[in-house]
């Protein structure tokens, strides 16, 4: 390996990425490692994915010039305990195999599994590389603002306290948004380690508007669209009380996509007698631009408690399709500070229908405000790519090449 001093890039580095999934395998985690791993190919870099099997997929192999290495771990859904049990036994095998794997000068490790974290200082000790954590999310945070781990159980806090350790002892870690990054400061971790890289909104080209909602019969009604996972992360109550009381108007709620509180929110609607929110599968990534751009407005929520634990990453694909986001979640997440600061939607705390609703009758009774504001959203949602994370993430390299390691 080879690096350049001052401030230009680096020349040349092999990188190990870490991850439960990669595609074909499903997963926003997997596309957006694709994304980058195939870019900083394109930059020079020997990349390496270290992830686990998939039915539709060869063991090991070269694609798009990647080298990707599968592990066999089953992961269960059927509920906590097994979930659970299936992330806690990946790290062992993940850390097994790239134990085997030839030295990388750097290994990067996600946030899927949770806890993920743990690895880069152990193979930092044994391989000698370099170790940068990659954070979507926050662990076991999340998992206590959701419930599934009890606050202030000791189990609980013995994970903090390891995973904390773990960050602490990378040579850099890559947050996603500013209000990550006070979490990170908040755990301890050294300001001059963490880099800040954004997610970045998929490429979408030559969308068909018109043939998504003639399929779907959504012709001359305002749509507004939640597109992806509905996790437990997520807030719909705000989305039912402003579908309540927009019932009587020309706006439809499109909820694409699937997840642990599809059935509740579709149970809901039931209940409510919401005709107005209506349920697609996920579409395939060949039909995503087409879904996106048939919405006249997308909706991205967050729970409060979660800020900066989590961030969206569903806000880049809506603004990058040229309609405004209608935001319920707290105002100092890196969501909500992209929409305010380029005026690209709506941004309000959960809970606040009323003023949701207004925004969207206003935006219906005004096409010319409604089409001022797609043109900030697409100007939003191309401030950040996949090419220009890649060039972020070599100047993070180059950078954590140059300083002290952790551990010393």
């Amino acid at each position: 390996m080879a690096f350049r001093l001052g401030l230009e890039l680096i020349e040349m580095a092999s990188v190990l990425f870490i991850n439960r999934v990669y595609p074909p395998a499903p997963g926003a985690t997997g596309e957006m490692l694709r994304d980058l791993a195939v870019r900083l190919i394109g930059r020079g870099h020997e990349i390496t994915v270290l992830t686990t099997s998939f039915e539709k997929a060869p063991c090991n192999g070269v694609f798009d010039g990647v080298r990707v290495v599968r592990i066999s771990a089953a992961f269960s859904r059927a509920g906590f305990l097994h979930r659970a049990l299936s992330y806690l036994l990946m790290i062992p095998r993940f850390l097994i195999r790239a134990l085997w794997l030839p030295r990388h000068d750097f290994v990067v490790t996600k946030t899927d599994p949770p806890m993920l974290a743990v690895l880069g200082p152990m193979l930092a000790t044994f391989k000698g590389c370099r170790v940068v954590h990659w954070a979507q999310d926050l662990y076991p945070e999340v998992a206590e603002e959701l419930g599934v781990l009890p606050k202030g159980n000791p189990v609980t806090r013995l994970l903090k306290t390891v995973s904390t350790y773990a960050l602490r002892r990378c040579d850099a870690v890559v947050s996603i948004g500013r209000c990550m990054t006070r979490r990170l400061r908040d755990r301890g971790v050294a300001f001059s380690r963490i880099h800040e890289i954004p997610n970045w909104a998929p490429r979408l080209e030559s969308p068909d508007r018109s043939g998504f909602r003639a399929r779907h019969g959504l012709e001359g009604d305002f749509v507004v669209q939640y597109s992806g996972n509905l996790g437990l992360a997520h807030e719909f109550d705000t989305l039912l009380e402003t579908a309540f009381r927009l019932r009587e108007q020309p706006v439809v709620f499109l909820v694409v996509g699937s997840g642990p509180r599809l059935a509740e929110l579709i149970e809901a609607s039931r209940l409510r007698g919401l005709a107005n929110i209506r349920f697609l599968p996920s579409q395939p990534s060949e039909g995503l631009a087409d879904s996106l751009a048939a919405a006249d407005a997308h909706w991205v929520s967050l729970r409060s408690a979660l800020c900066g634990l989590v961030v969206p990453s569903k806000v880049y694909g809506a603004l990058a399709s040229g309609r405004p986001v209608v935001f319920a979640g707290p105002a100092s997440s890196e969501a909500a500070r992209l929409i305010k600061e380029h005026g690209a939607g709506v941004v309000v705390e959960p809970g606040r229908a009323a003023d949701l609703a207004g925004a969207i009758l206003d935006w219906l009774a005004d096409p010319a405000a409604h089409q001022v504001v797609c043109r900030k959203a697409m100007l939003a949602g191309s401030t950040e790519t996949a090419d220009d994370a890649a060039k972020s993430f070599e100047e993070m390299l180059g950078q954590t090449a140059r300083k002290p390691a952790a551990r010393s």
